[in-house]
């Protein structure tokens, strides 16, 4: 789930203007936290680094939403504020 939106987080940092050296930098710093998180479980797990997968599964989910909720208070966030009805 994590590299769809590894993916698609480009949108929204080019519609607001993201300088390209800040994604990137962002963009290397969730991967390697993300990346080290992984490793080391594996690590320190051994021979029950299956239980990695199990967990992961969990976390993706979380991370996944976490998403999706700010996603959704950007968009509404960008959304014009209603002045009543006609428009005064």
């Amino acid at each position: 789930m994590v590299p769809v939106f590894r993916s698609l987080i480009s949108i929204p940092a080019g519609i607001e203007r993201m300088p390209l050296t800040v994604f990137v930098g962002l963009t290397a710093l969730g991967s390697l936290v993300w990346n080290t998180v992984f490793v080391m479980a594996g690590f320190w797990l051994g021979d029950n680094w299956r239980l990695v997968e199990d967990y992961g599964g969990i976390v993706s989910k979380g991370v996944g939403a976490a998403i999706v909720l700010l996603v959704g208070y950007f968009v509404v966030s960008r959304l014009p504020r209603s002045r009543g009805r006609h428009g005064a």
